[in-house]
């Protein structure tokens, strides 16, 4: 296929869906980042509906229905870990008798990730491969959109320098400039799906245009510990695919087994107190985060037994602490631990580390496999001390991911197998008269029919009838 501006493939929406979808991305991320039009509460919501909308209205005018059922069931997989969330956490309320607000609002946060992935169905419908490639546009364009909105109101020249301070400081020294181009949530988006362009996007189209970009934006946006989370995913995509099958899964089923342990000693250094004991050792700044944890002990035990507070609880809770006017305990982390209890804390930690990874490694393929678990390592390390699972940016990214890998896979088997047989009917056409085939001549062997040496045993045969024949005479 030539390399233009906006390819299309076969069976694949038009274009113009995907520069529509990527749109809607730009502006579900836009709403309190850009100033030039105030968008409203529901953006976010409406631009995930909408995609939702866009992709069955293709299916139903088209008709083309192959990659709905495989984006269906992927992306359904990928809901386990909401479900297990929102099930819990409705029942823990209910049993506990919480007023109806409470339950609806701790709810809709669930429901709003759900809603999020269930877009990803109608991406992959319409998009298949190319899902991954207008997402990453759009995460770009709402970090373009950002930046010419501050250089308007801040000017061309002062923007750039205030840029060029910040990277120069290594991000040390935050200035007007700085801060209203940390775009946050799509910063977080924009380092996984950089992750999957510098190892496993060879065939892309314009692979290195999207690797400038990202790494651009990454910079602008300048989230700290991406830097060696991303360090560590590509890390982890180099070694994997120098194991065999085998070995890939049995070290990354390991590698899975040791993040929940380190999850639950995490968990327990904070509570006891050692954790701040060994920044301060350190000189590890913990940005106010030490108030957060040490407001939050009171709330939770280190027991089998605690069974949590429910999902969104840890943000009302911290709405009361007017030192720090800070709703988010930027530890994922521990928020799931003091909202899920214990065992579903470990059932949560197992299903995202251990269980997604082999069901795409048994059932579509080890590439699936390894970038997910990557970009769950790579999600993982911004657990430990930030709020990402609340961002919606990167669960897009992190499961756009696997989704457009396997389905680029089903596709290129397809047109393998449609390759195949074409070459087949080239070499014999219908319209050649196939040849006639010899009818063997009498005692030729039945093995091989083409043979006119008769066998040991006609011969025999034969010699008997002879025999026969003399004695009746």
């Amino acid at each position: 296929m030539k390399h233009t501006l906006f390819p299309r493939y076969e069976g694949h929406a038009d274009p113009i869906f995907g520069l529509g979808y990527a749109g809607l991305i730009a502006i579900s991320t836009l709403r309190g980042y850009f100033h030039l039009v105030e968008l409203p509460w529901f953006a976010t919501q409406f631009a995930y509906i909408a995609v939702l909308g866009l992709g069955f209205a293709w299916i139903f005018v088209t008709g083309n229905t192959k990659r709905l059922n495989l984006s269906l069931n992927v992306m359904l997989f990928q809901m386990i870990p909401n479900f297990i969330i929102l099930v819990w956490s409705v029942g823990l309320w209910v049993y506990r008798q919480e007023p109806l607000s409470l339950i609806m609002r701790g709810s809709s946060l669930v429901v709003y990730q759900l809603l999020l992935l269930a877009m990803l169905i109608s991406a992959g419908a319409m998009f298949g491969r190319q899902a991954i490639e207008y997402t990453a546009m759009g995460f770009i364009l709402a970090n373009s959109l950002i930046l010419l909105d501050v250089m308007r109101r801040m000017g061309v020249g002062s923007t750039i320098t205030g840029m060029m301070q910040f990277l120069m400081s290594v991000g040390s020294n935050d200035n007007a400039i700085s801060v209203n181009l940390e775009v946050q949530d799509v910063t977080f988006g924009i380092g996984i799906l950089l992750v999957y362009y510098l190892v496993d996007g060879q065939d892309e189209h314009w692979r290195w245009f999207y690797v400038a970009a990202l790494t651009f934006y990454l910079f602008m946006g300048f989230k700290r510990i991406l830097f060696p989370a991303i360090a560590l995913a590509v890390a982890y995509c180099f070694l994997m695919k120098r194991l065999r099958p085998r070995s890939q899964i049995a070290l990354t089923v390991t590698i899975g087994l040791v993040l929940i342990a380190i999850s639950l000693g995490y968990v327990v250094l904070i509570r006891t107190g050692l954790w701040f004991d060994i920044c301060d050792r350190f000189g590890i700044d913990l940005m106010g985060r030490k108030r957060l944890y040490g407001y939050m002990e009171s709330y939770y035990t280190i027991s089998p037994s605690y069974m949590g507070m429910g999902n969104g609880m840890v943000s009302t809770v911290l709405e009361v602490l007017e030192t720090t006017g800070n709703r988010r305990l930027h530890s994922d982390v521990l928020r799931m631990y003091i909202e899920l209890g214990m065992p579903m804390f470990l059932l949560w930690c197992a299903v995202t580390f251990i269980l997604t990874y082999t069901f795409f490694a048994r059932h579509y393929s080890l590439r699936s496999a390894r970038m997910y678990f990557a970009v769950t390592v790579l999600m993982y390390v911004t657990f430990l001390t930030d709020n990402t699972l609340e961002k919606y940016c990167p669960e897009i990214a992190w499961h756009v991911l696997p989704l457009g890998i396997i389905l680029a896979e089903r596709e290129q088997m397809a047109a393998a197998l449609r390759h195949n047989d074409t070459l087949s009917s080239e070499r014999s056409p219908s319209w050649r008269k196939p040849k006639k085939e010899k009818t063997p001549p009498a005692g030729a062997s039945i093995l091989n029919p083409s043979s006119e040496e008769e066998t040991a045993a006609e011969k025999l045969r034969k010699f008997r009838l002879k025999t026969q024949s003399r004695e009746d005479s």
